[in-house]
């Protein structure tokens, strides 16, 4: 079984903040995880995934298999405590056995300096893009928040 954590590189790209933004992109740097481009952003263009009554944790494939590279994107939304307080983060990428698995969490955001977090939900979202440089697309993708599995789907 071949994994790759992307924990040292997410920590060390996802700590910088925009003047302004408290949901900036985490990084447009690329990380290598085995053949593969993997990019994780706090934000994604297009339709919000999900159902459109109320905030759910939701997550959706975008194919562009036609593409040199070929490439797959998962958008998504995950729910938790304020966005000034919280910010998404990509835990773990690995290819596997032909499955791409991707495992996003809020964590704290390290740039709050505030004492008490507002006690609300909200939405986080994020994209991550994964573009298959060197390795052959996933026959399936998983995406989990936290432990939870929101998108078991074939490629």
């Amino acid at each position: 079984m071949r994994r790759r954590a992307l924990l040292a590189s997410a920590a060390a790209v996802g700590t910088a903040s925009l003047a302004g933004c408290p949901t900036p992109p985490w990084s447009e740097d690329p990380t290598t995880v085995d053949g593969a481009e993997v990019t994780f952003r706090r934000e994604y263009d297009g339709d919000r995934p999900g159902p459109d009554h109320g905030p759910v944790d939701a997550a959706e494939l975008r194919r562009d298999l036609d593409a040199a590279p070929p490439r797959l994107v998962v958008a998504g939304r995950i729910l938790d405590g304020a966005r000034e307080c919280y910010r998404p983060a990509l835990i773990d990428a690995a290819l596997d056995e032909g499955t791409l698995s991707l495992r996003v969490e809020t964590r704290n955001d390290p740039e709050w300096e505030g004492n008490a977090c507002p006690d609300v939900a909200q939405e986080h979202r994020y994209s991550v893009a994964v573009d298959f440089i060197e390795a052959s697309v996933s026959d399936r993708v998983v995406v989990r928040h936290g432990d939870r599995a929101v998108l078991e789907e074939s490629v």
